[in-house]
């Protein structure tokens, strides 16, 4: 068992993470890992279908904050009403077994089923990166699962959820461990099936127009993101089951945080976002990135710039939230010995393979170098 603690939380919080890498249940997650993913990447193409005939989006899931900004622009915001943001307080210790059996059983079904009921697959294959689903066990050298012995490894692996601390031995009858592999897929699809099952009662009861409300709505485990929806946590008792809790986190009626991004929007209800980083708010300096005379490769370490390049101006919207995060970037890397003329030529390197990226600020190489490395 890990204790770890929550700077960022006033006052500090902790969270306990059960450590597996020796567990023997260890193998069974990995492989439900695979299996869960192949259901989720179903749920997902499934729920596209949908929402492309009838405008409602049935999958809130975020994979990570890349592909909210994805969304941002593939989607049309006319304009932005309301910012809310939510958290589960204790999602992985409170999820009820029953209910979770109940829930991943039904998932599991519907994935190797069509909808009126008929078989579409019969048998889900684990390949070497990951699962497939196949209508033959005849699969060389793969092991194949029917639907059957999918929910019943999961349900073995809930019930038989073990925790040893302080020399003593203790069996988890509520909620889920943090640290056995498929427990982030297990919460995941177990929020989905609650949010999927109220939007398609909204629909049964032609409640479209209420429906169409959370399509600017996203999940990442347990955190969440309405858009446009001011009334969000008047539906949440329609949405959870009660066994969970889940507060606002907003920031102010026009911003919030939520994950790595900074949202807000202005008096024209126009969207802009920026990197947001719980650790600005520690009160002590936080050690990242390799030190130049550490024991690593001198290429690989450079590589670390053009990666927090790439994920800067992917977040911000404005050159000036760009400008400050590159400076910080630059100083922190050259004080922990960096060369300032190899920086900028990874510089150079970056804006040359992702013009993209730098093109939205409408500034010239020569002054993303100069305003960034102050050369």
């Amino acid at each position: 068992m890990y204790w770890i603690p929550k700077l960022h939380k006033i006052p500090y919080k902790q969270r306990y993470i059960a450590g597996s890498s020796s567990c023997s249940t260890k193998e069974l997650s990995i492989r439900l890992t695979k299996i869960l993913s192949a259901v989720k990447e179903g749920l997902q193409k499934y729920c596209e279908t949908v929402y492309s005939r009838s405008g409602i989006n049935h999958m809130w899931i975020l994979k990570n904050s890349k592909e909210l900004l994805d969304n941002f622009k593939s989607r049309s915001f006319s304009e932005i009403s309301s910012i809310k943001t939510f958290d589960f307080s204790t999602l992985y210790t409170t999820i009820p077994h029953v209910k979770l059996k109940n829930r991943l059983k039904e998932i599991i079904h519907n994935a190797f089923q069509h909808k009126n009921g008929s078989i579409r697959y019969k048998f889900i294959t684990l390949g070497f990166h990951k699962a497939y689903f196949v209508n033959s066990d005849k699969q060389k050298g793969k092991t194949c699962y029917t639907k059957e012995q999918v929910v019943s490894m999961l349900e073995f692996l809930i019930d038989n959820i073990f925790v040893e601390f302080g020399g003593r031995l203790f069996q988890q009858i509520v909620g889920i461990p943090m640290g056995t592999n498929c427990a982030p897929l297990l919460a995941d699809l177990f929020l989905f099936s609650y949010e999927s099952e109220f939007l398609q009662t909204l629909v049964k009861n032609k409640k479209i127009k209420e429906a169409r409300l959370f399509n600017f709505t996203f999940r990442y485990i347990d955190d969440v993101l309405s858009i446009n929806n001011p009334n969000f946590s008047d539906w949440i008792p329609l949405i959870y089951p009660p066994e969970l809790e889940i507060k606002e986190t907003t920031d102010t009626a026009s911003s919030a945080s939520f994950l790595d991004l900074y949202l807000e929007f202005d008096i024209h209800s126009h969207l802009s976002t920026r990197i947001y980083d719980k650790r600005d708010d520690f009160n002590f300096e936080i050690i990242n990135f390799p030190h130049l005379s550490s024991n690593i490769p001198t290429s690989p370490a450079y590589g670390i710039y053009i990666s927090q390049l790439i994920r800067y101006s992917r977040a911000c919207s404005s050159y000036s939230d760009f400008v400050k995060r590159h400076q910080c970037l630059s100083r922190k890397l050259m004080n922990q010995g960096y060369v300032k003329e190899r920086l900028v030529l990874f510089l150079k390197k970056f804006i040359g393979r992702y013009p993209e990226l730098v093109d939205k600020y409408s500034v010239s190489t020569s002054q993303i170098i100069h305003d960034g490395l102050e050369v």
